[in-house]
């Protein structure tokens, strides 16, 4: 069904129409930036780099987690009599890990038959979900995985930043989390081994701590919708569209402009490590309090079955899945390869990835609820 008014969305709603709609986008979006169908040469050079900014799909699911961890687990966290543990984590277990292993098996399956050896800590760094940790590993095995790793240590910390976010607020718990990514660096990369906490950048970029006001700025906006606040903002859809909107073509001139790794690294840090997690959260709540063609789209049911799909298309968008397609369908161009990724990501998710949460979810019904992501 169709969501037409948002007052019929309230903060004791747990499933959310346009935000499972939203999550569809961010994986396409991802999609775009790694198989860019516009040429890099030429004219169409800006497009290519706009294209290419694809990425901060990656931005829009962790606020997305931020806000919906915090909208689900925030209130039982604060009720000791309601609150589990167990059921939490088993839960959150259930969300990421059944069909990431399956795919990652596969994975290892493929290249044992290509002759091509695994050495043990890839394995290893790989079935821990450990490799975002490591520079050196990041891509290995499900190249995209390495995001993964910044959703665990979320799910393992959110309890806990639930009370942080209330006593300093967003800004002050970021910089916590920032200062101790750096303090990581010094240190424990200072090293040198594989990459852990290697550098400044690598951090900033592929870690929780450097990805932290993106979860922060989630929670925070989950917070204040719960609480009532910001109620007579208006046009937050539009105000935080035109935000993004320039984050991402700032970024598209930068990265034309000038090749100083130093420059393109400070601009990306401001524009999608703080500026960005503003605009979607301010997003977020727009899309949950104020009727647009953007949420009407999103709710769309079409559009929902998407969303609930995205994880499974995420995850095989890259990787042995989409090169076994092209194998089987040699020359297949970037539109067919998309509609065949979407397909078989509809039927990973109905006929694995749900049985397998299902199987693995708590059956505690006080402290879950099947439609949460």
């Amino acid at each position: 069904m169709m969501l037409s008014d948002p007052t019929k969305t309230t903060p004791t709603t747990y499933h959310l129409p346009a935000l499972t709609g939203l999550r569809a986008g961010a994986a396409y979006l991802v999609f775009l930036h790694h198989y860019n169908p516009i040429s890099s040469t030429g004219p169409t050079g800006w497009w290519h780099r706009l294209f290419d900014q694809g990425y901060i799909g990656v931005s829009i699911f962790f606020t997305l987690s931020g806000f919906l961890i915090y909208h689900r687990y925030a209130e039982l966290y604060a009720n000791p009599k309601k609150w589990s543990w167990k059921t939490y984590y088993q839960n959150r277990f259930a969300r990421i890990v059944p069909l990431y292993g399956l795919i990652f098996l596969v994975t290892v399956g493929v290249t044992i038959a290509q002759g091509r050896p695994n050495h043990w800590l890839d394995l290893l760094l790989n079935l821990t979900l450990l490799k975002g940790f490591f520079d050196d590993y990041k891509f290995s095995g499900i190249a995209q995985s390495w995001s993964l790793t910044v959703e665990l240590c979320f799910y393992l910390a959110a309890p806990f930043l639930f009370s942080a976010l209330r006593r300093w607020g967003p800004l002050k718990l970021t910089f916590l989390l920032l200062s101790t990514g750096m303090l990581l660096c010094l240190t424990i990369g200072s090293l040198n081994w594989h990459g852990l906490f290697g550098n400044l950048p690598f951090m900033l970029f592929y870690t929780f701590p450097g990805r932290s006001f993106e979860f922060v700025a989630g929670m925070w906006a989950a917070q204040q919708w719960q609480g009532g606040q910001l109620l007579h903002a208006r046009h937050l859809t539009a105000k935080s569209l035109l935000l993004l909107a320039f984050c991402v073509v700032s970024q598209t001139c930068i990265s034309g402009w000038t090749t100083n790794a130093n420059l393109l690294l400070w601009s990306e840090v401001i524009s999608y490590n703080f500026i960005l997690p503003i605009s979607l959260a301010f997003l977020l709540l727009g899309l949950l309090r104020e009727q647009s063609g953007l949420q009407r789209l999103l709710a769309y049911p079409i559009v929902q079955t998407l969303g609930r799909s995205s994880y499974a298309f995420y995850l095989i968008h890259i990787g042995v899945v989409s090169k076994f397609i092209g194998h089987v369908l040699p020359g297949i161009g970037i539109g067919p390869l998309f509609v065949v990724l979407v397909l078989v990501s509809q039927s990973l998710y109905r006929w694995v990835e749900k049985p397998l949460q299902q199987r693995f979810r708590s059956r505690d019904e006080s402290v879950t609820n099947p439609s949460i992501p």
